[in-house]
């Protein structure tokens, strides 16, 4: 578990599995194991990332009520899933009122967002500030953390060339807002050296990682999503890379670290908590085996609250 000044993050956390309000995603909530995360994510406490908002309403690759979009999501075995969403969203005004509805129903929902870059620095900056503005008016005091996503692998940006870019938003925003709670939500394309400069900079809390580029996962093969980029992969093909680059960063970094990716159960969580984990994230294991994902989170959150 995170203790910061203002709240705390449980030891385990749900990473955008939750939709961008943080109580669920249809049609998930049809089923009934899915169901009963949520119950387990409420009445633990458990902290719930939200899925990605932009400053503005943004159409990725996928459209939940168009069926011909639906090929940019695919199963993979092991647990796995290949992604090419595409940060889809309302915009951040949207975001944030389904957070507040969350929050009134008991979630303990933490934003994220994502900075356009590929807009240019300095507008994604300006959108930026401007969104956590608007957090701070429609959430109130319940807006204590946000988390910065840096990192998606689905996006029109070049996540490898970023590093300059992120760096300049982070500390601009952490400069007009230092009383906030920032996270980094880093990519397994990433350097070391870019957590530590956030480190240097002030920022509260890593993750790492997020979904990992198809490429990365399988050197060998062509995405079959390879005309939208690729696409992320998540779940069990993705765990022996993600905790590898989390061995080696923990050895780069002393703050306290978010680590995820990949995790099938209870044995992936221990396994991330013994390499210097703070707290484990699980994002895929609450879509393919939601009542395993709500064990995991009764088994490690509870008496956290």
């Amino acid at each position: 578990m995170i203790q910061a000044e203002t709240g705390r993050i449980s030891t385990i956390v749900v990473s955008t599995a939750l939709g961008p309000g943080g109580r669920g995603i249809f049609p998930y909530t049809l089923l009934p194991a899915y169901r009963w995360l949520l119950r387990a994510v409420r009445e633990t406490g458990t902290t719930v990332f939200a899925k990605s908002a932009t400053r503005f309403p943004r159409q990725g690759n996928f459209r939940a009520f168009n069926p011909l979009t639906w090929k940019y999501i695919k199963r993979l075995p092991d647990l796995g899933m290949l992604n090419a969403y595409g940060l889809t969203n309302h915009g951040v005004t949207a975001c944030a009122g389904a957070i507040k509805v969350s929050g009134s129903q008991g979630f303990n929902v933490i934003p994220n967002f994502y900075p356009e870059f590929a807009k240019g620095t300095d507008t994604a900056i300006k959108e930026t500030l401007e969104a956590i503005g608007l957090y701070q008016k429609l959430l109130g005091p319940s807006f204590w953390a946000l988390e910065l996503n840096f990192s998606c692998p689905n996006s029109q940006e070049a996540i490898r060339e970023n590093v300059a870019q992120a760096l300049k938003c982070f500390q601009d925003v952490k400069g007009k807002y230092p009383g906030l709670f920032l996270l980094a939500k880093i990519s397994i394309c990433h350097p070391y050296e870019f957590a530590q400069e956030l480190e240097k900079l002030g920022v509260n809390a890593l993750h790492a990682l997020n979904t990992i580029p198809y490429e990365i996962v399988y050197p060998q093969k062509r995405s079959p999503l390879w005309q939208v980029g690729g696409g992320g992969v998540s779940g069990g093909p993705a765990f022996a890379a993600a905790l590898d680059y989390n061995m080696g960063l923990r050895k780069q970094v002393s703050l306290p670290l978010i680590m995820g990716c990949g995790v099938r159960n209870r044995e992936d969580v221990q396994r991330y908590l013994d390499a210097g984990a703070d707290a484990v994230s699980i994002c895929t294991l609450a879509l393919r085996k939601p009542g395993e994902a709500a064990a995991v989170i009764t088994s490690f959150n509870k008496g956290s609250t």
